[in-house]
């Protein structure tokens, strides 16, 4: 009986994620974990935007290095500019971690706006 107690095995990833939860409540105590949580989203929010900004300047680098201008959109109709204005507000609210999903161009244009008030 003895014997086949010693040979549980490893534990498995639930275990290991409550065990880890158990290590910070005691390291840290119950009142810092949701502090500690709210930095952690904070940081990631920040890598993700960091990420796409990189992947962003990447392209535009590998863009005017291969003088690839498929993507441009030509600025002879009054139509024209008004896309490319869509595409650059949503390309900066997506940026500044703006959601863009069904609002308009002045919607994205005034949440801009206001975080860039805030940000000061």
């Amino acid at each position: 009986m003895f014997f086949g107690m010693m040979f549980f095995g490893m534990p498995g990833g639930g275990e290991l994620v409550v065990i880890g939860i158990l290590i910070v409540v005691l390291l840290f105590g119950a009142a810092k974990v949701p502090q500690l949580a709210r930095s952690f989203g904070q940081a990631m929010g920040e890598f993700k935007k960091a990420k796409r900004e990189s992947e962003l300047n990447l392209k535009n680098l590998e863009d005017s290095v291969t003088g690839d201008e498929k993507g441009a959109i030509p600025k002879t109709t009054a139509s024209a500019e008004t896309k490319t204005e869509n595409v650059n507000i949503k390309e900066v609210a997506a940026y500044m971690g703006i959601e863009t999903e069904g609002k308009t161009e002045e919607q994205l244009k005034e949440e801009v706006q206001a975080k860039m008030k805030s940000s000061k």
